[in-house]
């Protein structure tokens, strides 16, 4: 995530191409009744060999909906309380009230032996929550990603060594863009950098510059040239680059082929590609298929993929596969509910993170409270990644902003982490 000016400017303008694609129900739905529970992408593509799969409530959920919603706690039995009624009391003195048990301690599933088969897996700002380190044990996630913090980072491989780790280095040079010629800023990326990389070799995969703001064939022309430099200079020296980094609904449709000779070094150095996705209310908001122009000039892919969600197909079946790049991994290294500017389409109430949408996912049946709603739809992402054998995984934006005055608390996944691992270790 960057700066939340830059950010909503960007949902404004997905949220409008969402609303400028919206056809008759007879061609394709793009939107949703507002007095009824979205319709899912799967509506739109039934006739396709990859419809979407339906977020269907379990009768259980359904009906949580329209009760009184139970808080998501795992009890766990209480022992040895002591009564403080069974001791005498002086006749003078006046009677404590008893102090309060402690809390129940929350119930994490049975550990995983190895890889779990679900693609959903945490974004940190470092270690600091202890509920990160516990859901590597007990789920062991495709990946990891750290932003600005990196030595935890091999806990997560000693605990589950197939996982995927990539790091981020917060510290940018925008005064290098278009100023200094691509190629030498490439390098000389790697070479300020070089020490943290070398200190840190449990990262498989380290990022460059976050959310590049491609807007002219110009720039992204200076970007795809300062990355393809930076993915085969670091394999040079023994370490892997993730290409990209583009936040969610950019670069336009028209911009991407100027950014393909990163792809192609990343392709052949090692590297991978790597890019955001956020979305609101659920993620299959404004997904379809058959439809062209979901994003300018792009054509109508026969697979779902909308503005927001699954934009990454655009990439993979519009220009990649056509070219023999579609074996090039893909990580989403930032997934996340962020209705910064609301979807008209899809009765979107607004709200930055997850969190505002909690009491909105209940009252349509998917959960009985909102992290497990955020999990429900997280589910029907994670389907559609696991029909693309190229994604790795996905980031879920953000751990580790326990904090309330956290500017990213919105998004903090706590509360959410627990019923994310239950989920997870239930797919095999």
């Amino acid at each position: 995530m960057t700066q939340l000016t830059v950010r909503g400017l960007q949902l404004c303008l997905a949220a409008a191409l969402l609303t400028a694609c919206a056809v008759p129900p007879t061609a394709a739905p793009a939107g949703r009744p507002a007095t009824t529970r979205p319709a899912t992408a799967a509506a739109s593509v039934a006739d396709t060999p990859l419809s979407a799969p339906t977020l269907s409530p379990s009768p259980q959920a359904a009906a949580a909906a329209t009760a009184t919603a139970a808080p998501f706690v795992h009890y766990l039995p209480l022992a040895g309380f002591h009564d403080p009624t069974s001791e005498p009391t002086p006749a003078d003195a006046s009677v404590a009230e008893p102090a309060p048990p402690d809390p129940p301690t929350p119930a994490w599933p049975e550990p995983l032996d190895s890889l779990t088969a679900s693609k959903l897996s945490l974004h940190a700002m470092g270690p600091g929550d202890p509920y990160i380190m516990e859901f590597v044990r007990r789920v062991k996630p495709r990946l990891v990603k750290s932003v600005g913090d990196f030595g935890w980072l091999a806990e997560v491989k000693q605990v589950s060594p197939q996982t995927i780790t990539l790091g981020r280095i917060p510290e940018e040079q925008e005064e290098w863009i278009l100023n200094v010629d691509p190629v030498v800023a490439g390098q000389a990326y790697v070479d300020l950098n070089q020490e943290t990389y070398r200190l840190n070799p449990y990262v498989d995969y380290w990022e460059g510059w976050n959310e590049f703001a491609g807007g002219t064939l110009e720039r992204m022309v200076w970007f795809a040239q300062f990355e393809a430099t930076r993915a085969c200079a670091m394999q040079a020296r023994g370490w892997r680059a993730a290409v990209g980094g583009f936040s969610t609904g950019v670069p336009e449709y028209d911009l991407m082929d100027d950014f393909l000779p990163a792809l192609e070094a990343a392709r052949r150095c090692g590297g991978i590609f790597h890019l955001h996705e956020y979305s609101s209310p659920t993620f299959d908001c404004g997904v379809a298929a058959n439809i062209p122009g979901i994003i300018p000039n792009a054509p109508a892919l026969a697979v779902p993929a909308g503005a927001l969600s699954l934009r990454y197909r655009f990439w993979y079946e519009g220009l990649l596969k056509p070219r023999g790049l579609g074996d090039l991994p893909l990580v989403i290294s930032e997934l996340g509910i962020d209705g910064v500017i609301p979807s008209a389409a899809c009765d979107d109430p607004g709200g930055f993170g997850w969190k505002p949408y909690s009491d909105w996912w209940a009252s349509r049946g998917l959960g009985r409270d909102g992290p497990h709603g955020y999990v429900n739809t997280l589910r029907w992402y994670d389907g559609e990644m696991r029909r693309d054998d190229y994604v790795l995984g996905a980031a879920i934006f953000t751990a580790g902003a326990l904090d309330a005055g956290n500017i990213w608390h919105a998004f903090d996944l706590h509360d959410v982490m627990i019923p994310l691992a239950e989920y997870a270790v239930s797919q095999r």
